[in-house]
């Protein structure tokens, strides 16, 4: 079980200056911004400028109410990573999954160099779903019928959304090289932790 840990690369995509942070996350948030508990893929994203209120809306409808089962999209999020050797979004979510409970079983399963076996049904197909994507960039017509039989219509169109913007993100994390994160910016949250980026406004006199 191999775990992504480092970048092998060394040429990055320098993280924007605070003052370009502050004035994206707070237009986008409308609170004070927090350098010291917003996640280094939000400061690189802030450096997007007019992409960065579409990425975010994206990744709060993902993590939303209406999103995908939470202890699923972490476990597809984290086989991403695996596949698509992405340390900062191992890092990051593998922190996340913990917390919505997947069971370190689980996550050394989601983390194995072969396929995804010996835990729930469910989260082998997932872990199935996003092999082929990493390898044949689609779906298998047998892979594709088992989401539609196990989570319907509706609800397929939304895991398959949410794994490929999974890959979208790892594609990306890897192509800035965005830096791990040297402290706790997690806590012990189990959603979308984006939110920490400003302090709500105050509405005291």
């Amino acid at each position: 079980m191999n775990i992504p840990t480092t970048y092998a690369a060394t040429v990055t995509v320098p993280l924007p200056d605070d003052d370009v942070i502050k004035e994206v996350t707070e237009a986008y948030f409308g609170g004070t911004y927090q350098p010291d508990a917003t996640l280094n893929v939000v400061k690189m994203f802030a450096g997007t400028g007019a992409h960065f209120p579409g990425v975010i809306d994206t990744v709060n409808a993902i993590f939303g109410p209406e999103g995908i089962n939470p202890k699923h999209r972490q476990m597809c999020m984290m086989r991403v990573a695996k596949d698509f050797d992405a340390p900062y979004e191992w890092q990051v979510h593998s922190t996340i999954g913990r917390n919505v409970g997947l069971t370190e079983d689980e996550i050394a399963a989601i983390a194995s160099d072969g396929p995804v076996t010996g835990i729930d049904s469910a989260y082998v197909l997932l872990g199935r779903a996003v092999d082929e994507f990493a390898s044949a960039h689609t779906l298998t017509d047998e892979t594709l019928g088992e989401l539609l039989s196990t989570f319907g219509e509706d609800w397929t169109r939304k895991y398959i959304f949410s794994i490929t913007y999974f890959i979208f993100m790892g594609l990306w994390l890897n192509g800035c090289r965005v830096p791990l994160e040297t402290t706790d910016k997690i806590g012990g949250r189990d959603t979308n932790p984006a939110g920490t980026s400003a302090a709500p406004v105050s509405t005291s006199p």
